[in-house]
């Protein structure tokens, strides 16, 4: 609305485009007071910041001199004054005006584009947005595809940036190929200034990631119960899921997955079981968001027979499970060491033993103690100076607890006292 008022938008000479000049003539006499908090900016792209001043040219006219901060240039800016007083007691005038600076347009987004998606998209940039009625008939695709401008959200709104295109081709690009994409000179601005002269992007495709290894070796046999599964591919990846089934039951086995570079990394939250055999499957994108063909291979583990071995669960709840063969015998609660003291992980097999022991440097003892290596022991719930069960301990079973043994309640300290021999295998993980 310019009722009794005129806009007149200029390019100060000599100075960016970023920069320009509103001369508001309000048709009337005002009062030359500071306009700067009466005045409000609103242009297309409301990412986009503006510096002004103003300042009196005579009673009537108003200079207000821009200067905006980022892109695109050339957006359609609303200016609204509000509240100009005029020399006249309690009258005062609110004007509007939509006003766009004509801006030479051109490409600003690079012309030579390396490992792009083969899903796209191919980005355009230009410096101010343009006609989308005109840009598709002036653009030559090298396959059929469909350019969009891009759209994001602010504040909860959603905003299209006609400075900004991406071309989707209609089917994947071919890996590995080079593509040419022209751009006409008839490509116009919402300004109304033309591409001067034919802009060429050539732009090759990615390839997707391909794996080089894997611990263990595909068809690898005699694995350990526990191992991290480690996958490393010939370039980074941005995604990854690296899922491990048990073959015969069809169960995934829970763990976690982490990515450092271009290895995966699959850490399992249980042992694997003996003479089983184990599918690894690998998917995942790369960081140039190009998928990888799907990875399956198979591993087998190490055979027990009927012998025992013993898994300590150290995750979220402690627990110890003894084995024989596939078998799983008794699932105990326990305690491994707290984070200052903790329990160390790996394998290791039992040896000496003995009914009860002191420990003065603690100021408490235990009872069914087998050992496991150097100071760490498998033991019961510790007893205080009078050889009374420390209840408060007893009740921390299946959280960390100690000052890095295993503790169990003192009926399975006994049961596992009395029936793991020595030399058999203890399995400590988290």
């Amino acid at each position: 609305m310019t009722r009794f008022a005129s806009f007149q938008l200029t390019q100060s000479p000599g100075k960016p485009l970023t920069n320009a000049e509103i001369t508001v003539d309000f048709l009337f006499p005002m009062r030359q007071e500071d306009l700067t908090d009466k005045i409000l900016l609103v242009p297309e792209n409301p990412q986009t910041l503006f510096h002004y001043k103003v300042r009196w040219l005579n009673r009537t006219t108003a200079l207000i001199s821009l200067t905006q901060i980022g892109s695109p240039e050339g957006q359609l800016v609303n200016v609204q004054i509000t509240g100009a007083p005029t020399i006249l007691p309690l009258i005062k005038k609110s004007v509007n005006a939509k006003l766009r600076p004509r801006i030479p347009l051109r490409l600003s987004s690079k012309t030579n584009l390396k490992n792009i998606p083969s899903r796209g998209p191919i980005p355009l940039k230009f410096n101010t947005p343009v006609n989308p009625k005109i840009l598709e008939s002036e653009v030559t695709l090298p396959i059929p595809g469909r350019l969009k401008p891009v759209r994001f959200l602010f504040n909860n709104k959603l905003y299209i940036d006609y400075s900004s295109w991406n071309y989707y081709p209609d089917k994947p690009f071919k890996q590995g190929a080079a593509y040419t994409l022209v751009l006409k000179p008839g490509i116009c601005s919402m300004g109304g200034s033309q591409l001067l002269n034919k802009s060429i992007i050539n732009y090759t495709i990615a390839t997707s990631p391909k794996v080089i290894s894997s611990k263990p070796e595909k068809n690898a046999d005699s694995i350990y119960l526990y191992r991290n599964i480690e996958i490393t591919t010939d370039k980074p990846l941005l995604s990854a899921s690296l899922e491990v089934v048990d073959s015969t039951r069809n169960a995934a086995v829970p763990g976690n997955t982490t990515i450092k570079g271009n290895k995966i990394i699959f850490r399992p939250s249980e042992c694997f079981m003996p003479d089983k055999s184990y599918k690894v499957r690998l998917t995942g994108e790369s960081t140039e968001h190009e998928p990888m063909n799907e990875y399956v291979y198979y591993f087998t583990t190490v055979s027990m027979n009927n012998r025992l071995w013993v898994e300590v669960n150290l995750g979220d709840k402690h627990t110890m499970t003894v084995y024989r063969g596939n078998k799983a015998l008794r699932t105990m609660l326990a305690s491994g060491g707290k984070e200052s003291t903790p329990t160390p992980l790996g394998t290791f097999y039992t040896k000496d033993r003995g009914h009860s022991f002191w420990s003065p440097r603690f100021g408490e003892g235990a009872t069914y103690w087998v050992r496991l290596v150097d100071q760490i022991l498998v033991h019961s719930v510790p007893r205080d100076h009078r050889w009374q069960l420390k209840e408060d301990e007893h009740e921390k079973l299946g959280l960390p607890a100690s000052h890095g043994c295993v503790r169990l309640s003192e009926e399975n300290a006994k049961w596992f006292f009395e029936n793991i021999p020595g030399g058999t295998p203890v399995i400590i993980h988290k």
